[in-house]
């Protein structure tokens, strides 16, 4: 079997899994043998919990997504089973650019990945050495593709499927220069 991982990405209603809320979640699979990136989900999700006062969430207000996109969507929960049927082969290699908190809502969801891998975000601090304020920061995805691909322009969309693709092109890149290894 290749030497394949999911890499995933969530777009919610803010950063804490107990009071905020998934809107849409993307995936693929990474060959870290190839860097083949296949694309295996893609879906927008309209928690039966959202309210009003979501409409300012930073997802909003900063453009990324458009209430329009949720008002009919269909909850998760709807699909639960075919998330989990793409996630159960691939338990323990899965993970996000930034795994502890994509890992946080989805387990709060209820779904099962695995034992933890690496976090790439994490692994990668001393590699880009992008100064913070008490040494070498967490590199935002965006910062590590500039860095990686300066010949190949790409703003980071905030949307599931395509962060999930730039993010794998990234994982793929610092597997590829022996910085990451899940």
């Amino acid at each position: 079997m290749p030497n394949e991982i999911i890499v995933l990405d969530i777009e919610t209603t803010g950063l804490n899994p107990n009071h905020d809320l998934i809107l849409e979640l993307g995936m693929v699979k990474l060959n870290l043998d190839s860097g083949e990136i296949t694309p295996i989900f893609d879906q927008v999700f309209k928690d039966p919990n959202l309210r009003a006062k979501h409409r300012n969430s930073w997802i909003f207000e900063n453009g990324f997504m458009e209430l329009e996109e949720i008002r009919n969507a269909l909850p998760i929960t709807d699909y639960f089973d075919e998330i989990q049927s793409l996630l159960n082969p691939y338990k323990g290699q899965i993970t996000a650019w930034n795994r502890d908190f994509d890992s946080a809502f989805l387990i709060k969801y209820g779904f099962d990945l695995g034992p933890d891998i690496p976090c790439p975000m994490k692994e990668s601090v001393d590699y880009f050495k992008i100064e913070g304020n008490y040494g070498y920061k967490w590199p935002k995805a965006q910062e590590a593709w500039d860095i990686l691909f300066p010949d190949t322009p790409k703003i980071e969309q905030h949307r599931g499927l395509d962060d999930s693709m730039m993010e794998a092109a990234i994982i793929y890149e610092l597997h590829r220069r022996g910085q990451y290894k899940p």
